[in-house]
């Protein structure tokens, strides 16, 4: 049983969580693993679990994380509208050896994927991304992946993922399951340009900081058929959020780190987000943020715009936008103000996906230009 690798959330705070009143997440949480036996495989459902480490910057050597001040807090603010079911399955059971505490990582989520968990998971090291992705060999073939995060992962590669190379270790290992890489938030004096060209040369993406300080809203397209994600909450600027081993005077205020919460969790198809670098400082306001984001995330979860067909009139409006290329089309959500555009590689190609854009990619075609969403994707297939 998947359970067997993890240590249940403590009797005391479960005690905690049933004494909150009835409007309290912690009020409606699921703890016990026998609740399984009742919940079938077509329902959809949350889980929330733990990685009880961290690696010291300086050392690498292990040190033990404790959530329980960050689920106090996360128990006793109020349930939205929500309907799916929660469980806190509590926390993996930490080992010396940093490779095994992935691999046992690997074997808990990818059980809760088969099951149709969305997945919150809460933990320090952020090379726990890489075996995060891993668990996906045996449930999605096509990865399309977002962090948050002041730096590109992009370390040199070596046998084992570390804080600094993830990225490349999810990039470059087999199997290569890697459709796309949308990063937020980079920080341009943290990333090489080096990088940068990296990230170009593998139309993959990446969003300064700054971009999305002007307009968050802009950041929704690239979120939306994220399968996974992480937020590294180094991201966040030291003046909201002190708890975690990269303190920066710059990053996300708290407003915003909550609104890319949303965003990322309104996604339809994602499944797991995992929220790193968390290292305890034992600050009651950085408990508080660390469990908004969680609220942000569930909240995004159970309020997804529902799938319509594009034909759909009474929801869809189609443009169609003439160019030197080819003909440009775009759809429009009139309920959710959502954009996407048809990509083809020729004119009389009767094969077409229809891929997330933004507003942007629209005025571009009018004004003439290649919608950068266009183009990326065309790159990246032909």
């Amino acid at each position: 049983m998947f359970t067997d690798y993890l240590k249940p959330v403590s009797k005391e705070l479960q005690d905690f969580a049933k004494s909150c009143n009835s409007f309290c997440l912690g009020a409606t949480l699921n703890f016990e693993k026998e609740v399984l036996s009742d919940v079938s495989k077509n329902v959809d459902k949350i889980a929330i679990i733990g990685i009880q480490e961290t690696r010291s910057k300086n050392t690498d050597e292990l040190e033990d994380l404790d959530f329980d001040l960050v689920r106090r807090a996360l128990y006793e603010l109020k349930k939205g509208n929500w309907v799916l079911p929660i469980y806190d399955f509590g926390d993996l059971i930490p080992d010396q050896n940093k490779t095994t505490t992935g691999e046992i990582l690997t074997k808990v989520l990818t059980y809760l994927l088969k099951e149709r968990y969305f997945v919150v998971i809460l933990g320090g090291s952020p090379s726990m991304a890489f075996y995060q992705y891993r668990a996906y060999d045996e449930v999605e073939k096509n990865i399309n992946f977002i962090s948050v995060d002041e730096k590109l992962r992009l370390g040199n590669e070596i046998l084992q993922a570390n804080n600094d190379n993830y990225l490349t270790k999810i990039i470059a290992s087999e199997p290569l399951n890697l459709l796309d890489f949308t990063n937020l938030g980079y920080q341009t004096y943290f990333v090489a340009q080096e990088e940068l060209d990296l990230i170009g040369q593998l139309n993959f993406e990446a969003v300064r900081l700054g971009e999305i300080n002007k307009d968050i809203k802009e950041i929704e397209h690239n979120v939306r058929e994220a399968n996974a994600g992480v937020i590294d909450l180094s991201s966040i600027e030291a003046n909201y959020f002190s708890s975690t081993q990269n303190l920066s005077p710059n990053g996300f205020n708290s407003r915003e780190i909550c609104g890319v919460a949303k965003y990322i969790g309104s996604s339809n198809v994602l499944s797991s987000v995992y929220i790193s670098n968390y290292y305890e400082m034992y600050k009651i306001s950085d408990h508080l943020l660390f469990s908004q984001i969680i609220w942000y995330l569930l909240d995004g979860r159970n309020h997804r715009t529902e799938i319509k067909s594009f034909d759909d009139t009474q929801y869809f409006e189609k443009f169609f936008v003439p160019s030197d290329i080819q003909e440009f089309v775009f759809y429009h959500n009139l309920y959710t103000d959502q954009w996407w555009i048809e990509i083809k590689e020729k004119e009389e190609d009767k094969k077409i996906q229809i891929i997330p854009c933004s507003n942007k990619d629209y005025k571009m075609a009018l004004e003439g230009e290649i919608p950068n969403k266009w183009w990326k994707h065309f790159k990246k297939f032909y």
